[in-house]
């Protein structure tokens, strides 16, 4: 099958779904919008008989999310006759009432508190749209939504049936600095004695005078060798308390080694963007700060300009951007070959969801900067589970990427 042809297959197959509410679980990429509406045009065209001033409720995880689905209306279903309003996540519970239809996009983020919000809606049918669902969100959804149907295409098996591109993916291993003190890490912050100054090596002679701040001088390793055993100690403590607030610890410091590695590599990505200059490139970043560094047109919660430098790139205005959160899902990029990993994530979906705003492009490419034997070792090998092997490239240099 050519690519369209295995589109249609899954349209299809969406189209004949049985039952009165739909999981249209599909690696981002191939198309959810449109095969939501669809879905929603045959039953109200085919087999509602195409009922006047009928309602359609979409929810969105951001308000930004809204004006891509008035862009999906207008291309695939302009003639319809529905009432159509839209909502976040946030504001769901506020729309409580009868509806004909309803779509929820990115349904991962139906909270506990919107399914708790359902029970006030009478919604005949609905299209739940997601790359991935864990299970136990699946579960809920079965028992809150009656005659419930799925659908699932993942990320392998739409590059597999020729949905979507097989991405080039170049892997560039690099070493954190172990040779000068270049990093500091605080102890006992909060102490009102006077601050000690500690090597790495003498340490342990402070750490235990809880009555001192100790601040101490280490390298880049080191500095990751202390996080490493914060968070195995906060992690065996969580296990054997099972405290949320420990939990929210442990997962904290997780989330500060993913950022602090993420943001050493700043000066290596800031010269593989000027060697990759002529094409266009999106880079994911771990916060709104690495977005700006990294480059002039950022897109983040933060920039009032962030929808204009959207528009602009999918107009071909402008060739790179960086984001943190906000390109994750529900947006579609026009024509991005290039996507950088400046920051690896451990969630599954967010995996998923990133590859969907490149493999749009015919010949999309991966790179992915690493520091070898640390936690971004795990998440890449991870990752490549969706990616043919074959075109999988360890280089040494950015120097040494074809595209």
């Amino acid at each position: 099958m050519n690519q369209e042809e295995a589109r249609e297959l899954v349209l299809q197959q969406t189209i004949q779904l049985q039952g009165s509410n739909w999981l249209l679980e599909l690696a981002t990429g191939v198309g959810k919008s449109k095969l939501a509406l669809e879905k929603i045009k045959y039953y109200h065209e085919t087999i509602a008989g195409n009922p006047i001033d009928a309602k359609l409720l979409i929810v969105v995880p951001r308000n930004i999310h809204k004006e891509n689905w008035q862009e999906e209306i207008k291309k695939w279903w302009a003639t319809n006759n529905l009432k159509i309003e839209f909502t976040t996540y946030v504001s769901f519970p506020k729309y409580k009432g009868v509806w004909d239809y309803a779509i929820f996009d990115e349904c991962h983020h139906l909270s506990e508190r919107c399914r708790e919000a359902l029970c006030d809606f009478n919604i005949g049918h609905s299209v739940l749209l997601s790359a991935t669902v864990k299970s136990s969100l699946k579960d809920c959804l079965t028992e809150v939504f009656e005659d419930f149907h799925c659908i699932k295409v993942d990320l392998r098996n739409a590059i597999d049936s020729n949905i979507l591109p097989d991405p080039k993916v170049y892997l560039i291993p690099l070493e954190l600095k172990d040779d000068f003190p270049t990093e500091s890490i605080w102890k006992n912050p909060k102490a009102k004695g006077p601050l000690i100054n500690s090597s790495w090596a003498e340490r342990w002679k402070y750490i235990k005078q809880k009555a001192y701040p100790v601040r101490i001088f280490c390298t880049e390793k080191q500095y990751i060798q202390d996080l490493n055993n914060s968070i195995e100690w906060w992690k065996n403590r969580y296990m054997q308390t099972r405290n949320e607030g420990v939990k929210m610890k442990w997962l904290k410091l997780c989330n500060d080694r993913l950022k602090y590695l993420s943001e050493k590599k700043n000066p290596y990505i800031k010269k593989m963007l000027q060697h990759l200059r002529d094409k266009r490139t999106l880079t994911f970043c771990s916060s709104i700060e690495q977005t700006e560094a990294l480059g002039e047109y950022c897109i983040n919660s933060r920039n009032e300009e962030s929808t204009i430098n959207y528009v602009k790139f999918n107009k071909g205005m402008i060739n790179h951007i960086t984001a943190c959160n906000m390109l994750n899902e529900s947006m579609n990029l026009v024509n991005c070959q290039v996507g950088i990993y400046a920051n690896l994530n451990s969630s599954d979906t967010i995996v998923q969801q990133r590859a969907g705003r490149l493999l749009r492009h015919r010949n999309p490419a991966i790179i992915i900067p690493y520091y070898k034997g640390t936690r971004e070792e795990e998440l890449i090998a991870k990752m490549l589970e969706n990616y043919n092997p074959e075109l999988v490239t360890t280089i040494n240099s950015f120097n040494d990427i074809v595209i």
